[in-house]
């Protein structure tokens, strides 16, 4: 009853909400089929995880997420498999002291999938490669 004795009628759903488009009339009929299979997010300052980097080749993804900056010191950065709806790789940051005594980040590159972890292992075989080689031939050179 309101105020006046007035009796008021039921709620009714609100019938703006329904739509007469469907999903794929917004998005394209093979938007599931575009999205890559890896995907490289990044933590904002407000703790949300925005999408970068994508492909679908898995050393790609895997040379990105190691060569990957985070958007500020101490933030995540994160390696998804669209695919199989999972993370895949994760960077955790743990605070050592120097020889001054002051705190500093490290990275630390953790792997959930025994594939990926190969693969950054050659990966990061291959960059410790190319420095020797370059190292070799600045020595080559200077002399």
């Amino acid at each position: 009853m309101t105020p006046d004795g007035a009796e008021m009628d039921a709620v009714k759903p609100n019938s703006s909400m329904n739509t007469n488009h469907t999903t794929s009339s917004i998005t394209g009929p093979d938007a599931a089929a575009s999205v890559a299979r890896y995907q490289i997010y990044r933590q904002n300052r407000a703790g949300l995880f925005l999408p970068g980097y994508r492909t679908d080749s898995a050393p790609e993804a895997v040379e990105a997420f190691l060569n990957q900056a985070p958007a500020f010191e101490g933030s995540g950065v994160r390696l998804l498999d669209h695919h199989d709806q999972r993370m895949v790789a994760s960077v955790e940051w743990r605070t050592e002291k120097t020889d001054f005594g002051f705190p500093v980040h490290r990275r630390a590159n953790r792997f959930h999938d025994t594939m990926i972890e190969q693969l950054a292992g050659e990966v990061q075989a291959r960059a410790a490669m190319r420095m020797e080689l370059r190292h070799e031939a600045t020595l080559t050179v200077s002399v």
